[in-house]
């Protein structure tokens, strides 16, 4: 049920202002966000995160990629260029068609809806390298994101490695929601989600955040190695880390 509120939301927002919900910035919101900027910014991301990959291993096979909670593709469509076959999945139809639509002229690049708690569709150890940015920290939650960090463990090769960055506090203005919660109050009522989000200047993204302990504890208990971290600068009302994986060996 968690899982489909969590869909159920960004259909919404995916058929309202989609590149706004993906990457949040001042200006951008009401379909501001020009597309050649939206992309490009995916470009300087992955060129960062997969610098700092490949500083890290050097060896690391670039045949497989997946991208989780791709969204329209802003970081599925930059990745291609460092990868064989990119995959991006997400939990939204209209995302994953609008995906398609940006990225026709990226044959390797294939885009896949999963409304699944798990990861089941791929076959494990099946990915030399699976990133999600900012994507766990909107699970329904702790439990929810924990176990799809598992699924990146189980579907990244012995080789590879998993980059995901995940919220770890929140100032309590943040950790109120105000805007969502008004939204989800507001539509219950019946307003429309387009009059809510352009006019109110509402939405229905919820954030969760995970203290850092707690992941590092996790992963250890599952398995992996935690080989590097990245935390944002302050001041920011919501701060993130940046946790690059791997597996054990056996």
């Amino acid at each position: 049920m968690a899982l489909d509120r969590l869909r159920a939301n960004w259909e919404e927002i995916a058929s309202v202002d989609p590149l706004w919900a993906i990457l949040i910035e001042p200006g951008r919101r009401n379909g501001r966000w020009p597309i050649s900027e939206f992309f490009r910014s995916g470009e300087v991301e992955i060129d960062e995160v997969l610098s700092q990959v490949l500083r890290l291993d050097s060896r690391l096979q670039r045949e497989r990629a997946l991208d989780f909670g791709c969204g329209v593709g802003r970081l599925t469509r930059a990745m291609s260029t460092y990868f064989e076959k990119c995959l991006g999945v997400d939990i939204s139809v209209q995302m994953i068609e609008l995906a398609k639509g940006f990225n026709r002229d990226r044959p390797n690049c294939q885009f896949i809806l999963n409304t699944s708690s798990d990861l089941q569709l791929f076959e494990s150890g099946s990915f030399d390298f699976v990133y999600s940015s900012l994507v766990l920290q909107h699970m329904p939650s702790a439990r929810v994101a924990f176990g799809y960090m598992d699924e990146f463990l189980r579907i990244i090769r012995p080789s590879g490695m998993v980059v995901f960055q995940l919220l770890y506090t929140r100032h309590w203005s943040a950790r109120l929601q105000a805007p969502r919660r008004i939204y989800s109050l507001l539509r219950r009522l019946g307003m429309g989600g387009p009059f809510l989000h352009r006019q109110l200047l509402l939405h229905p993204i919820q954030l969760i955040a995970i203290p850092e302990n707690q992941v590092r504890a996790h992963l250890v208990a599952n398995g992996a190695i935690l080989v590097h971290r990245e935390s944002d600068a302050p001041p920011r009302l919501t701060r993130s880390v940046r946790y690059y994986v791997r597996k054990a060996p056996m």
